[in-house]
């Protein structure tokens, strides 16, 4: 009797539990924002980022959005604030570039270093 008392327990408890869902983490601009190429109607309005660029202005000057970068990139900081910045990066081993009007922030430390796009 005592045996069967304890397995209905655990099959209560068991039974009460379900696993906890993981927090969904979005990026600043979501997943809907319209791309380079792609037609606007259906898509999200474009959100801007570091130095005012937004993430269709960066796709479409062959840059590399980044929804969660470093604000430091390319300013050589040894010590930085540990925060997300939506910005469009630049320069690397794959050569992004910036648009118009903005150039690329590098340390010049690193070879092929990712740098930022900033106002020139």
């Amino acid at each position: 009797m005592q045996k069967l008392l304890v397995i209905v327990m655990l099959v209560f408890f068991i039974s009460g539990c379900k696993p906890q869902e993981s927090p969904k983490i979005e990026p600043f601009c979501g997943d809907d924002i319209c791309q380079a190429g792609e037609e606007e109607s259906g898509c999200k309005e474009d959100c801007g980022g570091f130095e005012g660029i937004a993430k269709l202005q960066c796709a479409k000057s062959g840059g590399s959005w980044n929804d969660c970068g470093s604000p430091c990139i390319g300013t050589g900081a040894d010590i930085c604030i540990q925060v997300c910045s939506p910005q469009c990066e630049c320069s690397g081993i794959a050569g992004f570039n910036c648009p118009d009007g903005y150039k690329c922030r590098l340390t010049g430390r690193i070879a092929d270093e990712m740098g930022v796009c900033i106002r020139e």
